[in-house]
């Protein structure tokens, strides 16, 4: 357990305030609010690393474990460097956030009460749902997915599947994103870890810490309106069956919505504010999406078609800003479906498509 906690916070939580450090400083004319940046970067430590990840393992395959550990780990080191100032405030903004939050004794009732339930539930959840092992059709197909990724040290494409060596045969539409966070995760185990019933205790969590990041979501927009609509709309949120039990399960949905719901936030702001780094992070989060399920590339086409239709100004600057959010979607997430085509693919739905 203590092993999950370090993993956990290593890529959710420290990595994910350096992307936050990052992006709060491309935010330099202070254009949106700085707190929302960092909001949603709670969730890109984990998708960034095994984008990384994707990367390292299709340009620089059959490696060693510590080669991929230590690359990864530069990156962040120099992502760290170049946000160095940002980060050193962090710990201002917390204590003035904290001044400010309880403040007075409504605010501090308030606070108290949606802290002592995310404490809770931040205890119980590793102590009771993690001890489950991995049990649906979707998650053990990505689960052993990410196995074989961490076995070869690559991500192979082919025009013919082939049953490997332990038999695994799959023909479906995953993607490689929510597989490599288990890849990630028994990179960072030792030997032991590995062969115990707790090596996937990180890949187990990822739908659980999702889906509170979008409950946290919610309530930060409907908060702006009213700090009782905020609690009620959480409260109908986890009311519904569906999305209470991503929280108790173990899928990939919570990680794809996550990354939907943000594209949209970020194709408004684009529209209204008109601002590159809006387009930057309306094309990053949407290339995530069509990184972590096959949806997501229909995403991207309905995102890139609202783009060229709806941004005010003329032709010429319609078309340049559609074929930028392009290039960004391809960097950060649609370079696969590219090979996919061009080369066959490893999961098996595109290997009809030859030229």
């Amino acid at each position: 357990m203590v092993s999950f906690y370090l993993k956990f916070f290593l890529t959710n939580i420290l990595f994910s305030l350096i992307i936050g450090a990052v992006l709060v400083r491309l935010n330099r004319n202070n254009t949106h609010n700085n707190f929302e940046l960092r909001l949603y970067s709670l969730g890109l430590g984990p998708v960034f690393t095994v984008l990384l990840l994707y990367y390292l393992f299709i340009l620089i395959p059959r490696q060693g474990q510590f080669f991929y550990l230590a690359v990864i780990f530069l990156v962040y080191l120099v992502f760290f460097i170049s946000a160095l100032e940002e980060l050193r405030q962090i710990p201002r903004r917390i204590k003035d956030c904290i001044k400010t939050t309880f403040a007075t004794w409504k605010t501090a009732l308030y606070w108290s009460i949606l802290l002592a339930i995310l404490a809770g539930v931040l205890v119980l959840y590793p102590m009771e749902i993690l001890q489950h092992p991995i049990e649906s059709h979707d998650a053990l197909i990505y689960g052993n997915f990410g196995k074989i990724y961490h076995q070869e040290k690559q991500v192979a494409y082919e025009k013919v599947m082939k049953p490997r060596g332990n038999g695994f045969y799959f023909m479906g539409s995953t993607r490689p994103s929510f597989s490599l966070l288990l890849t990630w995760e028994m990179l960072l185990n030792t030997a032991v870890i590995n062969e115990s019933q707790e090596f996937d205790l990180y890949f187990r969590s990822i739908s659980g810490y999702y889906g509170l990041l979008i409950t946290a979501v919610v309530f930060f927009w409907l908060y702006r309106k009213n700090k009782y609509l905020a609690l009620l709309g959480i409260l109908v949120l986890l009311s519904g069956i569906r999305f209470f039990l991503i929280l108790v399960e173990y899928h990939l949905d919570s990680y794809r919505i996550f990354f939907l719901m943000l594209s949209w936030i970020w194709l408004a702001y684009t529209i209204k504010k008109k601002d590159l780094f809006s387009l930057f992070l309306l094309g990053f989060f949407s290339g995530l999406m069509a990184f972590s399920h096959l949806i997501g590339l229909i995403v991207v086409l309905v995102n890139g078609t609202a783009l060229l239709l709806f941004y005010e100004g003329n032709f010429k600057t319609r078309i340049f800003n559609t074929i930028g959010f392009a290039v960004v979607v391809a960097v950060f997430g649609g370079t696969h479906y590219v090979l996919e085509v061009l080369y066959g693919s490893p999961w098996g739905f595109l290997n009809y498509i030859s030229f």
